[in-house]
């Protein structure tokens, strides 16, 4: 299983380093870039620019495996975002619409089983059918929220 998530976070990075090659996604790290305050969070701006950030910041830990990878667009998150652990092990996925958390997400146990799953709507707040996983990936239930 530790291989499979290994090469699951290699495929991704593979596809965003080709991708900013291309000229598709341009791939930089967020100590590479600057904020400025926005109506919700900040806006992104790479050092040494004046115009809003478009592709894919990146953080690392201290042992150099990522921490994050999120998409924005014209400096604000917009697109997917994936969240590792120390280990390089996905945490989290979902995406962001105008600098919220909204959309599908999903959670996952260290051994990359599916922990819960669902949307968010209004930055964070769950919406819709979640359906939550033990350890082994059985369903242990489902709640449907509401507005």
């Amino acid at each position: 299983m530790k291989t499979l998530i290994a090469f699951t976070a290699i495929v991704l990075v593979f596809n965003l380093v080709c991708a900013q090659e291309t000229g598709e996604q341009k791939l930089v790290s967020m100590t590479d870039t600057y904020q400025k305050a926005y109506k919700l969070g900040s806006k992104y701006y790479e050092i040494g620019s004046d115009k809003p950030f478009t592709g894919v910041l990146y953080g690392k830990y201290e042992n150099g495996k990522y921490m994050t990878m999120q998409e924005y667009v014209n400096g604000i998150g917009n697109g997917k975002w994936i969240d590792f652990d120390p280990y390089g092990r996905k945490v989290c996925e979902g995406t962001y619409k105008e600098n919220k958390v909204e959309g599908p997400v999903t959670f996952y146990y260290e051994n990359g089983k599916i922990k819960s799953k669902g949307e968010y709507l209004h930055w964070k707040k769950p919406i819709g059918k979640w359906t939550y996983y033990d350890y082994d990936g059985n369903i242990i239930s489902t709640i449907v929220y509401t507005r």
